[in-house]
């Protein structure tokens, strides 16, 4: 799978990017400043840098310039800074691409498969199937099988039961579900989410009322829990 590194201060952002690009199956790293960024690019060398320019501890441009003296990596932009001025001289810099912010995630990861098509690997389909004991979640068919039981899920809810099971018991914070699934534009609307997991509680519990659950708690946000049987 392709590592991608992110470099972003604003945790929200990096995590919602993080959890996209896990589920499009990309290996994903996080960097907030632009010492952890050049560290981790120098070291690990990803087959992208998704770069943000206003870093803590100085211009995520540093890395551009240090990174492009010995790779050729795709580097996309990412900034609020809608200036044309700006993205050209980016671009001229040695940026691949660039997006302004507020933006869409699904563009933003469009974008990102652009500039890996050529060298983007094929997920086989084993990575796609995960077990829970008894609860079976397949990503190739959408599918949740129990024993003899199973049950469709739409792509949203398919979604969001990818991202819940990737870490089993912890939780993930509802903006950025809102964001991941939806898109940034709609990420003050909690409305969206708490309807999705409703529909997929119901979907669960056709299958089992006391074996696995998906739990809510003010300020932490929505995790899959897989009970053990007692």
């Amino acid at each position: 799978m392709s590592t991608v590194l992110i470099v972003e201060d604003e945790p929200h952002i990096r995590r919602m990017i993080s959890i996209a690009l896990k589920v499009e199956g990309f290996i994903a790293k996080e960097a907030l400043n632009v010492r952890e960024g050049l560290a981790i690019a120098l070291r690990e060398k990803p087959a992208l840098i998704i770069l943000d320019l206003g870093l803590p501890d100085g211009e995520g441009k540093e890395i551009l310039t240090r990174v492009r003296q010995t790779s050729s990596v795709p580097i996309l932009v990412l900034s609020a800074r809608h200036s044309e001025d700006d993205k050209v001289d980016l671009l001229m810099a040695g940026a691949n691409d660039y997006v302004s912010k507020p933006f869409s995630i699904k563009e933003l990861v469009a974008r990102i498969k652009v500039l890996l098509r050529d060298i983007m690997p094929v997920i086989p389909d084993a990575e796609r199937i995960r077990h829970f004991q008894d609860l079976t979640l397949d990503l190739n068919s959408g599918v949740l099988v129990l024993g003899s039981a199973q049950v469709s899920l739409t792509p949203k809810e398919l979604l969001l039961m990818d991202i819940l099971t990737r870490e089993v018991g912890v939780f993930v914070n509802q903006t950025v579900l809102i964001r991941t699934i939806w898109g940034i534009h709609n990420s003050e609307d909690t409305h969206y989410v708490r309807v999705l997991v409703s529909h997929l509680r119901k979907k669960l519990s056709t299958l089992s009322k006391d074996q696995f659950a998906i739990e809510t708690s003010a300020g932490h946000g929505y995790r899959f829990l897989f009970k053990q049987s007692e």
